[in-house]
């Protein structure tokens, strides 16, 4: 993307003039350019047609007196050394490519002191630019503090810097997603927990630390359940059931009964050990609870299987149920052990993908035998070994591929677990991790403010959810599309197991329903129109 023309038309006069670099063009700098690896230069993309070389300078280090020479890209920031090789000068990059949506420049003069407290003269003042990225990958995720030779130049960096900021922000491709306004009408304001939607996103139902509340569009939120520090809410259509994790126990309540006066007595506790998490969704054909009680070195799993649908099982919030109170509507079908901490389930076609300190595996319902997920004879997933303890998230599966999600990186795998012939890799500026992620620390869910959102998959983007900022990328190459500067955003809700999201290469099966909540606020994450 052009800078704005009056910015355009003053970089070449300020690099020559006041920089004292020489200008170099983007086929000249691609020839210079070394790289630690091929990740950070395919991340760069000078080949795109796109790509616009928009600023240059050189600054130096004030302690060590280094020279660095900066580029500033339409999209990214880089920072090289100068390198002789072979009797040529060659430009090393120190650093990850730092996208320009999470960079932020500023500006300040400084006068040394002598011994920490003598002031030098006033024209030995120091020109000082500070960079600060608000991803995790740039200098160590510390602000970078670099010497400009005038104000004038450090001025320049941070007008350019910001101004193509703001011109990305308000690009069609910057603005993939949108939010929605505040779902939720209440008289008091109570921390939501968690939350699900049903009826075709018409009601929303939501747990807090006191209980249950429902509120359909466009009407008062109303408390049908009383319980204690409700942390966990699915819901499943087809048997009119509302399913809970409350009290370290799972509940499930009739959905035509909570407006009864004895909605408590119809509940069913399905668990009375301490339950970590639950995951609802389809497995061979049937509707599935998966019930997970987990440790730090081994977990129980109970998987509950549906006894039957209520005749009709499409859902009217004014369509009353033939079935019996004194029913209940799941039963037992599989009880089993894994010797590992789990973080997360995912209902494949037939199988359960399970995400835990040993990684992705996959547990044959019939047999209950476990395979690896990633096949560990594929050399070309050797990388991933080449990070301590790498944190398993979500699979999603992307036309015949899945898009494998860990908290540090995703990318691609075939049905045999080979990677991907799609040379993607997505290494993420914030730090993901699974939605309702369990703690065996604290025996509880982690509070969202202390660990980090989750994964969800919006064909054609793969969205990631960390504390300060909401990283958006494009499924296809994983390039970043959009980011949102939301503190605190956490992720409530996403539509089912991500596994059995089966997109196409050209439209989305199932329209999804992410519910976010930042500070006191409940609202959609839709694609945004047009």
């Amino acid at each position: 993307m052009a800078p704005p023309p009056e910015l355009a038309a003053a970089n070449e006069q300020e690099n020559t003039s006041e920089s004292g670099g020489k200008i170099l063009d983007l086929v000249q700098l691609s020839e210079l350019l070394i790289f630690n690896n091929r990740e950070m230069k395919q991340r760069l993309k000078l080949n795109d047609p796109a790509r616009r070389l928009i600023h240059q300078g050189t600054l130096r280090h004030k302690s060590k007196k280094k020279e660095y020479k900066l580029f500033l890209f339409d999209h990214a920031l880089i920072i090289t050394k100068p390198k002789v090789i072979d009797g040529r000068e060659r430009l090393h990059v120190v650093d990850h490519p730092t996208p320009i949506q999470l960079l932020q420049v500023s500006s300040e003069q400084t006068r040394p002191n002598i011994l920490g407290f003598i002031p030098l003269p006033r024209n030995k003042v120091r020109h000082q630019l500070r960079f600060l990225s608000h991803g995790k990958r740039f200098n160590r995720e510390k602000p970078l503090i670099l010497l400009s030779p005038t104000a004038d130049v450090a001025q320049a960096w941070v007008e350019n810097i910001d101004a193509q900021r703001d011109t990305n922000r308000r690009s069609t491709e910057s603005n993939a997603l949108s939010l929605g306004q505040d779902m939720l009408v209440r008289q008091e304001h109570l921390r939501v927990n968690c939350a699900a939607v049903y009826d075709n996103n018409q009601i929303i139902v939501y747990g807090t630390d006191d209980g249950v509340y429902f509120q359909a569009q466009n009407a008062q939120s109303r408390k049908v359940i009383d319980l204690t520090n409700v942390q966990q809410i699915d819901v499943l259509e087809d048997l009119l059931l509302l399913v809970v994790l409350a009290e370290r126990s799972v509940f499930t309540f009739p959905l035509d009964a909570l407006d009864l006066f004895d909605r408590m007595n119809r509940a069913v506790r399905l668990s009375r050990a301490q339950v970590s998490f639950f995951k609802v969704g389809l497995c061979m054909g049937r509707t599935v609870v998966c019930i997970v009680k987990t440790g730090s070195l081994s977990s129980t799993v109970k998987i509950l299987e549906s006894v039957g649908s209520p005749a009709g099982s499409n859902l009217n919030r004014n369509v009353k149920t033939s079935f019996k109170d004194t029913s209940n509507r799941l039963k037992i079908w599989k009880d089993f052990y894994l010797p590992a901490e789990l973080y997360s389930v995912q209902f494949l076609k037939t199988k359960l993908c399970v995400a835990g300190s040993a990684g992705f595996e996959v547990v044959d319902l019939e047999t209950l035998d476990t395979q690896v997920l990633l096949d560990p004879a594929d050399n070309a997933l050797n990388f991933v070994g080449q990070y301590k303890n790498p944190r398993p998230l979500d699979v999603y599966r992307v036309g015949d591929e899945f898009l494998v999600c860990y908290r540090e990186f995703a990318f691609y795998v075939n049905k045999i677990g080979w990677k991907s012939d799609k040379n993607v890799i997505i290494y993420w500026e914030g730090t993901p991790t699974a939605c309702g992620e369990y703690s065996p620390i604290t025996q509880q869910s982690i509070e969202w403010l202390n660990a980090f959102s989750y994964t969800a998959l919006h064909y054609p983007y793969i969205i990631a959810f960390s504390q300060d900022f909401v990283e958006i990328r494009h499924v296809d190459d994983g390039s970043l599309v959009q980011v949102m500067h939301k503190a605190g955003v956490r992720c409530l809700y996403t539509k089912h197991s991500p596994s059995q999201t089966n997109i196409g290469h050209h439209r989305l099966e199932t329209s999804p329903s992410t519910l976010v909540s930042i500070e006191d606020r409940v609202m959609f994450l839709t694609l945004a129109s047009g």
